[in-house]
């Protein structure tokens, strides 16, 4: 009888060369699947802070123009507890009200009790927007008379990335800002787009 030798060296050359090509292609693909699901979740994070900080500037500059005060402080509680009624990524939004109790009349100074010019809800005005004045407008967070009533909510918030314990860097930023203002003839609000912003 005639043995038929078969190669068994061969056949496992073969077999080792699949798990190498398995072992990159696989490699490849959690790379692409962590890249493409990170900027996702970034992308949802970027939509659901920007809906918390519209719904914020909204009702701050509602209840500060509504009252026809000068004082801000319940306003800006307003806006705090808006933006903390929605969330980013499960988590609330938690603002800082940048009050400062000071009202300082003199011209530009902190009429609109502005603890920063870098807080979350920076009360300010703007040009009242009539066919002569277009947008984008210019919002003076130093003005108090002469203008309507404007509200810029800005955040920054970390976002933990998906696969960022997997390939070593830490928490992700998104950063929005929103700014509303109060129409005294109507008492409507509405967000505006913002060309300049000035902070005393």
């Amino acid at each position: 009888m005639k043995r038929i030798h078969s190669n068994t060296e061969s056949h496992n050359n073969r077999r080792g060369i699949a798990v190498l090509w398995l072992v990159i292609w696989g490699s490849l693909f959690l790379t692409f699947f962590c890249v493409v699901l990170d900027i996702s979740n970034l992308w949802q994070a970027q939509v659901e802070l920007n809906k918390a900080l519209d719904a914020a500037a909204l009702a701050a500059v509602k209840e500060w123009g509504a009252s026809g005060s000068t004082l801000t402080e319940t306003p800006r509680n307003s806006g705090v507890t808006y933006a903390a009624a929605n969330t980013v990524l499960g988590d609330p939004v938690v603002l800082d009200p940048n009050y400062d109790p000071v009202i300082v009349s003199s011209p530009n100074l902190n009429p609109n009790q502005n603890a920063s010019c870098d807080g979350n809800l920076v009360f300010g005005r703007i040009e009242i927007p009539t066919v002569m004045v277009a947008p984008p407008f210019t919002f003076e967070a130093g003005l108090s008379t002469n203008v309507i009533p404007a509200v810029r909510a800005q955040a920054t918030v970390e976002v933990q990335g998906f696969c960022s314990a997997l390939f070593g860097f830490s928490l992700l930023k998104v950063s929005a800002s929103s700014t509303a203002y109060y129409d005294p003839l109507t008492g409507e609000v509405a967000l505006v787009t913002i060309e300049t912003y000035n902070c005393p």
